[in-house]
């Protein structure tokens, strides 16, 4: 009689083997993957940063960039309530035509203490919000973008 131990071998390489892939499926099988809501954060991250980033570099009128205008209309104002009516006609139309249908919110955080510019939508119910900041003097601007 000839002891054999190759079926022994076997049997342990065989379930060596499956170890990885039994946790490759509790891996996949545990994943809460959610592509729509990192597509649209994703989305509107961009969309805000390019919109942002178009202020910085669209020319309206006397040859200033839509920040610059709102920067000097905030700085003009001696009254802030009035700096801002003049600020809100400069970007309110450029957003609108920028974003379309998005809604947005539009502040300054420096001198006026995160007091809105302009605003399409209600903020306090938005879902996925994207931020972009951008400076032009002393004056710092927030857009905030949402569906």
């Amino acid at each position: 009689m000839i002891n054999d131990n190759k079926g022994l071998f076997f049997s342990l390489d065989m379930v060596l083997a499956l170890i990885p892939i039994f946790i490759l499926i509790l891996n996949v099988t545990n994943a809460n993957i959610c592509y729509t809501n990192f597509y649209l954060t994703k989305h509107y991250f961009m969309e805000a940063q390019d919109t942002s980033e178009l202020m910085t570099q669209c020319t309206v009128f006397d040859d200033q960039t839509v920040l610059e205008g709102i920067s000097k209309a905030l700085s003009e104002s001696k009254d802030p309530i009035q700096g801002i009516e003049s600020a809100k006609k400069i970007a309110d139309p450029f957003l609108k035509k920028t974003l379309g249908n998005r809604n947005y919110l539009f502040v300054e955080m420096n001198y006026l203490k995160g007091m809105e510019i302009t605003s399409r939508g209600n903020f306090e119910d938005a879902k996925n919000v994207s931020v972009a900041v951008k400076s032009n003097g002393n004056y710092i601007f927030k857009l905030y973008v949402w569906e």
